[in-house]
């Protein structure tokens, strides 16, 4: 079943995420926006603070509170990251027909003329 890459996915927490006063026990990924991967530059590339980063921007809730996950909830909020990241970078399409590209720039190139290839 394909998401809908128009609407907000809520995780559920096992475990409540507590820091002071502030207690959150879902977390709500809204669709994502280009400005939210751009928040994962200052890490990184596919580091996990990249990834907190990412998930901080899609659900509005500071690092600070995010870093409380217990590795199952964690593990249930980065299939969303990771989906959304592979989105932006062209491996996963949830929009057009065809969901995931295998090279995304190899239907860019043009054919290698027959010039090209006997000089190889």
């Amino acid at each position: 079943m394909k998401t809908d890459p128009f609407k907000t996915e809520t995780v559920i927490l096992r475990v409540p995420l507590i820091l002071g006063e502030r207690r959150v026990e879902e977390l709500n990924f809204r669709p994502p926006k280009f400005r939210d991967v751009l928040r994962m530059d200052e890490h990184g590339e596919q580091t996990i603070k990249a990834k907190l980063a990412l998930m901080s921007a899609l659900t509005g809730e500071p690092a600070s509170i995010l870093e409380e996950m217990i590795p199952e909830d964690a593990a249930d909020c980065l299939v969303i990251v990771n989906r959304t990241y592979m989105r932006f970078i062209g491996l996963v399409n949830l929009v057009d027909e065809n969901e995931v590209k295998e090279n995304p720039t190899t239907a860019e190139l043009p054919p290698r003329t027959s010039a090209e290839t006997s000089a190889a």
